[in-house]
């Protein structure tokens, strides 16, 4: 396709169909997880992404496939994987109208982690990264069915986005983020769909949350298809988590009764 050079990520990625738009934001939202310390820049006209100095990935946006670039050793790493796709030099083309691979494009992303990892000195400081994903919850997506896995995968990319100085871990089983130790949002897989859940959401005043609690202040809302997400809504649910929240955090201690963190009783 032909584009004028764009300077950003996320202009490059609006300038295609939507369809392709959202194969592209997966992709992304993989490498973010996997290597959120990946430096994200346009380079030779196409997202690119660098770590410990080194090229990790790029890839591109075409109008019947999307580009695919690991080079060199991503690829020979994995070529019986790759075996079943067209390939040039050094790259590898994911066609448009067959499902992405996503499972085998984060198997990539992780060996080249490793591989630019090599022969760097661990950081001193083990706490959590602000905005780095928990390597429970990166297992945890990964074991997901394809479908499944797209959506959370996007999920938790939004999540740390919005609430980058949130604490992040599986709690009672699934991906929850804390703030000041009080959960706010988390998302858990059902039969069929993803379910997105804030703890406070009844009190966002929201339509697309489904206010299904009585006992507590919590709301979710459903997805069964990476392409429901509405990131834009999304981002200002999570602002609205970090502003609004019913202390959970010690309701034990309150035996049971939920008030807002500024001290109000619950209505």
């Amino acid at each position: 396709m032909t584009m004028t050079a764009s300077q950003t990520v996320d202009e490059y990625m609006k300038k295609f169909p939507e369809g392709i738009q959202e194969r592209l934001k997966q992709i992304r939202s993989a490498i973010k997880q996997i290597a959120p310390n990946a430096e994200e820049s346009i380079s030779y006209a196409i997202p690119a992404y660098k770590l410990n100095g080194k090229p990790l990935i790029y890839f591109a946006g075409y109008k019947n496939h999307i580009g695919f670039y690991a080079t060199p050793s991503g690829h020979s790493q994995f070529a019986k994987e790759l075996s079943q796709y067209k390939q040039g030099k050094g790259s590898v083309q994911f066609p448009a109208d067959k499902p992405l691979p996503l499972y085998l494009i984060e198997k990539i992303v992780r060996f080249k982690v490793k591989e630019n990892s090599k022969n760097t000195k661990p950081l001193q400081n083990k706490k959590q990264q602000s905005g780095a994903l928990n390597s429970d919850i990166q297992t945890y997506n990964t074991t997901l069915p394809e479908e499944d896995r797209s959506i959370c995968t996007l999920l938790a990319h939004e999540i740390s986005k919005g609430l980058p100085e949130a604490e992040n871990k599986i709690w009672h089983g699934h991906p929850v983020w804390f703030l000041e130790g009080n959960p706010v949002a988390g998302y858990s897989k059902l039969k069929n769909h993803i379910r997105l859940m804030f703890w406070s959401g009844q009190s966002f005043n929201e339509e697309k949350l489904a206010l299904k609690g009585k006992k507590f202040r919590d709301a979710s809302i459903s997805y069964s298809s990476a392409a429901q997400i509405n990131t834009k809504d999304l981002q200002r649910w999570l602002k609205k988590s970090r502003d609004i929240q019913w202390d959970y955090k010690n309701i034990v201690k309150r035996k049971g009764v939920l008030v807002l963190k500024t001290g109000d009783s619950q209505p």
